[in-house]
């Protein structure tokens, strides 16, 4: 009996230690050359890697199963860095680093937006045009090189090179000749693709780094409310780049707008869904000689106009140099034990497409890029102008702008307490009367209140689409941000390249058949996403109870 009591003294012994390990997680023990067990300092419990978290990471990376919470998978490296930068995301660092990257994203398309809208004026020989199509084209090609691109530099210097790429562009057009701006425009279109990449997966990580920091489990309010800032910002440079290009150009006594002959039963006959680019075309050739804008710009505006321009390209540079913190998620140095070799990065994109939900959600950003081509396309062009005049549509784009800009700040910060399936739900709703809208509405010149509702309800479901689906990208592909958001950015350039490239070869009336085919598809694949997710969630919940 003495005996078996003394067997069991040194068990009793084990058991207080498991009991010790239990009572007390924040204490790592560790083993001493004599063999006796040392008690490390305590640590925060939330920084520890769980056990077999290494093996469990490895085999993450290059799964397509992936949970949208951080209860079961944790989105960010371990490494000592990154940790440090846990403890360290305060609020109101978080906050400031926010709105360096969204002002330096506003000085940039401030200047590119409203150079893009006045290409074809500034440069009558078409030369300005053909970079914007290069520009467009290479982006969809770009987005293959961006998981290396970003791997290699990490998320900052992406978008400072990209940025550099801009203010190049908008250099070049001081010297308005094919052998300049056409290489410029393939350079920045190459650098497009990297520079959204970077952009989603900087707020995405600053997200998950500030959820982290304040133990919260599920990151989807942060990301929402990072996405709506950044988005508001970005999307004021609509309202910046016309106000810019209007005050300058009504400066110019030598620009003339010629104003419309048609009476208001003409335009309604050819305006709007009607618009199928042939007026009075008997030998059945297109006349698109009915558009309003006639004149050109003098080279003294023109320069004034291209160095406002290059001013907020040096800006914008300069503002996210200075201001924006250095992320190591995504460089290859952060994490080198779990990084991808050059041609896993290369392939990491298309690699995108055997995962389920990818593919599912294919439609639903095709259809954001074609309803904002559809916007600056067709909108402008076939309601604003035919209508009105080309000399409104920067007022009624400053419209589409506001509504959009604040739209998205607002949802931002309401859609974390909204389910998203509601919320998107609804808006595909509201969507679905605007395209109903946009089929029957015959304009005329006196409706012009009208037009400004229309910007306004397009500008705000530009707002709920570009918000939502970002947040949808963040939170599902959170363990490969890189690809996963090349994959978005690819999706929506082949949306937006789709509506310019058959902008004059089919009727108005078409293409709105179009985005509501798009729309009712993208909504029955999304539903079926929440539904995997949701029992996704569940049965890991199940294990885990298990």
């Amino acid at each position: 009996m003495a005996k078996t009591q003394l067997s069991s003294a040194p068990e009793k012994e084990k058991a207080g230690q498991r009991d010790s390990d239990v009572a007390t997680p924040c204490r790592e023990r560790s083993r001493t050359p004599s063999g006796r067990d040392r008690v490390v300092a305590p640590v925060d419990h939330m920084l520890i890697p769980p056990a077999g978290w290494n093996e469990n990471q490895k085999n993450r990376r290059r799964s397509t199963i992936h949970s949208y919470t951080l209860q079961h998978y944790q989105a960010l490296p371990k490494d000592a860095q990154t940790l440090k930068k846990v403890k360290e995301m305060t609020s109101g660092k978080a906050m400031k680093n926010i709105l360096a990257l969204s002002v330096a994203f506003m000085f940039i398309f401030t200047a590119f937006v409203s150079l893009q809208s006045l290409q074809s004026t500034l440069h009558p020989g078409g030369v300005g045009v053909v970079s914007l199509s290069c520009v467009y084209g290479t982006t969809v090609l770009s987005c293959l090189v961006a998981p290396w691109l970003i791997n290699r530099m990490s998320t900052k210097w992406t978008m400072v090179v990209a940025f550099a790429m801009f203010t190049g562009y908008f250099s070049a057009n001081f010297y308005p000749m094919h052998e300049v701006l056409i290489p410029l425009g393939i350079g920045l279109g190459l650098l497009a693709g990297p520079l959204w990449s970077a952009q989603a997966t900087y707020i995405t990580t600053l997200a998950l780094t500030h959820a982290q920091h304040e133990n919260i489990v599920e990151p989807d309010g942060f990301i929402n409310k990072y996405m709506g800032i950044f988005l508001g910002f970005y999307r004021s440079s609509l309202i910046w780049g016309n106000m810019i290009s209007a005050f300058v150009l009504s400066s110019n006594s030598t620009l003339e707008y010629q104003k419309y002959s048609f009476n208001s039963t003409q335009t309604r006959e050819v305006c709007g869904a009607r618009d199928c680019h042939i007026y009075d075309s008997a030998d059945g050739t297109y006349n698109n000689d009915y558009r309003p804008l006639q004149g050109s710009i003098p080279d003294s505006t023109r320069y004034m106009l291209l160095s406002i321009y290059l001013g907020c390209g040096i800006m914008g540079i300069v503002i996210l140099v200075a201001l924006v913190d250095k992320s190591n998620v995504g460089k290859q140095d952060a994490d080198p034990e779990f990084s991808l070799s050059s041609k896993e990065l290369f392939l990491s994109t298309l690699k995108m497409f055997k995962d389920s939900k990818c593919v599912l959600l294919i439609p639903l950003v095709m259809f954001v890029g074609l309803e904002q081509g559809f916007m600056f396309g067709d909108f402008t062009k076939s309601y604003v102008s035919c209508t009105l005049g080309v000399h409104n549509i920067g007022p009624i784009l400053i419209c589409f702008g506001a509504v959009s800009a604040v739209g998205s700040v607002v949802i931002g910060y309401i859609a974390e307490h909204i389910k998203r399936f509601l919320f998107i739900t609804a808006g595909a709703t509201f969507n679905v009367g605007l395209l109903i809208v946009l089929w029957l509405w015959k304009p005329q010149p006196g409706d012009v209140p009208n037009f400004y509702v229309v910007a306004g309800c397009l500008g705000l479901c530009d707002a709920i689409w570009q918000t939502q689906t970002y947040t949808l990208f963040g939170v599902l592909f959170s363990h490969k941000q890189e690809a996963g958001f090349s994959s978005y950015r690819m999706f929506h350039a082949t949306g937006c390249a789709i509506a310019f490239g058959y902008n004059y070869f089919l009727c108005v009336e078409t293409k709105v058949y179009i985005l509501a085919g798009f729309l009712a598809l993208s909504l029955a694949l999304y539903t079926i996403i929440e539904m995997k997710v949701q029992l996704q969630s569940q049965h890991i919940g199940d294990i885990v109870a298990l």
